[in-house]
Formats: structure tokens, sequence, C-alpha cells
């Protein structure tokens, strides 16, 4: 069996937070962002850090992809491991959301939690963070380009208007147009076929994944 078209994903479209759980004296404050790269989430917890200078730890997850986890990241920042950055983690999967970061703030209340604890408690303020955010679809696209004669320029806005689809770039020179589509990969195949058949095989549109 071929592998399985990605064509949406789920995330989030603003930060969420702070939303904050008291356990036996310590605070757990939660946010929860939206992130496309490392080096955009690194930038966060960068800010969170420099907010929360006398926190005890912030702990972290962010998990990056496209409907398909290419990256994730846990931190327990000082925590007993896997009591932290893991049950974040975890709260993210059960979201089903990729490219977000959802950070928890501690402030220690005097009170050892143990590891059961702090797992439960990382756990609930991460939730509670995620529960109060707005899922959104992202449908996954890529660019097609297709250069034409003047004359075919009806046929083809025809399928642009059909599909919905976004002209990224319209370039005119004497043998005619070349346009550049946002084309979800949903509906690719079918696009090709019109663009073909509507140009009796003389318009073959090529295709460029891109990230």
């Amino acid at each position: 069996m071929g592998k399985r078209l990605i064509e949406a994903f789920s995330t989030v479209d603003r930060p969420y937070g702070p939303q904050e759980i008291k356990e036996k004296g310590s605070r757990f404050i939660a946010y929860l962002y939206p992130v496309e790269t490392k080096e955009a989430a690194d930038a966060v917890i960068a800010g969170l850090r420099k907010k929360y200078y006398d926190a005890t730890h912030v702990c972290f997850a962010y998990r990056l992809g496209k409907g398909e986890e290419q990256y994730f990241r846990c931190s327990d920042d000082g925590e007993p491991s896997g009591t932290a950055g893991l049950p974040i983690y975890n709260e993210i999967k059960s979201k089903e959301y990729f490219n977000v970061l959802a950070a928890v703030v501690r402030y220690f209340g005097g009170v050892k939690l143990g590891t059961g604890g702090l797992t439960r408690a990382y756990g609930q303020a991460a939730a509670k963070v995620l529960e109060i955010s707005t899922k959104i679809t992202i449908h996954i696209k890529q660019k097609i380009s297709v250069s034409f004669p003047f004359h075919f320029t009806g046929e083809i806005m025809q399928i642009v208007n059909r599909f919905s689809l976004d002209i990224l770039k319209q370039e005119y020179s004497a043998d005619g147009i070349h346009m550049q589509l946002d084309v979800p990969v949903g509906k690719i195949a079918e696009v090709t076929k019109q663009v073909i058949e509507r140009s009796n095989g003389k318009i073959i549109p090529s295709s460029k994944k891109t990230d």
C-alpha cells in the first residue's frame, strides 16, 4: 500500500494562556503557542524564562509537522525525568495538534509532590490551556506551474475559479503566460487532469513540493 496522502492538519491560530492550577502550594501556569520552527519555539521559551525569571521551572513540549510528526522536543527543566515535558507532550498529542508549543511554569510551594503528583499536575495544567484553545484546520498545498499561450487563458481561469485556487505569480512573455498556482494536495490530480484535457494535451502542469 502507498503512503496515505495527508491533506490537512490541526493547529491553533494564536497564543493562549495563562491558565493556572494550584497543587499543594505550587503554582502551575500554562501557555500554548503556534510555532512552525525550532527557532520560533526557542524564542518563545526564552521569552517565558525572561518573564518568569524567578520561577522554579519552565517546562515545555513542542511538536512540529504538517499532519505527521517531523520533530518534537520535551523539557523537564530540572524536574525528575519524565514528570513534566512528557505529560505536556502527551496532552498536545491527545488534541492531535501540530506546530504548537505548550509550556508550564512552576513556582514551588514548599511541598514535594512526588513523581506521580508532578506528572498529574503538569498534564492537568497543559490540558487546561489546550482545552480553551480553538482548533483550526490548515489545508496542505503544493505549488503548480502552468505555462500556456494567451488563447488558453479562458480555459485556465475557469479551472482556477472552479477549484478556488490561489494565483501566486503571473508573468507575461511573447509566448504567453506563466502562472504559479497554490493547489490543495488532494486536488492536484484533478487540476492536472483538467488542464491537460482542456488543452488537448498541449499544456502539462509541473508541480514542486514545498515545505
